[in-house]
């Protein structure tokens, strides 16, 4: 378990940059592994597995890309809810081309760095937004054909 000052330096990281509030994640432990800091919920039965050795548990919260802290879009679909700033929120043409690689030029009223996408009020994960540039963080493999399909259903019954 991460100990302090480093949870609230990370904890920090998303106050200032998306308005995301500790008490956000009072609920979640954050564990630390190398470059990836992950994110699982507090549950005292956990004390009895504390002797073992963990690669990984719960999801990835943060990673470490370069000198820069890079949310995952996982843990921005969890706790994206609780932001107030730096939150694109895009028509469904516009998340297309990102998801696609494409990307889209326009200016969104954002500060420079990471950014939350979402489209109508749900979160969808991550991108880069440059000055007039949005770039996707999106996995390649969030997305299906199915997805679209849901999408394209979701958007003829006028929720688009």
């Amino acid at each position: 378990m991460l100990k302090d000052p480093e949870q609230d330096h990370l904890l920090g990281f998303f106050r200032q940059r998306f308005g995301i509030t500790r008490e956000a994640f009072a609920d979640y432990y954050l564990f630390r592994r190398k470059r990836t800091v992950w994110v699982f919920t507090k549950d005292d039965r956990l004390k009895d597995l504390a002797s073992l050795q963990v690669k990984s548990v719960g999801i990835p919260l943060l990673r470490w890309v370069g000198t820069h802290l890079k949310p995952t879009s996982t843990a921005l679909q969890l706790f994206g809810v609780h932001a107030d700033k730096n939150i694109v929120t895009l028509p469904t043409d516009q998340l297309r081309d990102l998801v696609e690689g494409k990307e889209i030029k326009s200016e969104f009223g954002c500060t420079p760095g990471y950014v939350i996408v979402a489209i109508r009020s749900a979160v969808i994960g991550c991108a880069l937004y440059l000055p007039g540039r949005l770039i996707s963080q999106l996995p390649r493999n969030m997305f299906t054909s199915q997805t679209w399909e849901y999408v394209i259903q979701d958007k003829k019954m006028g929720k688009a």
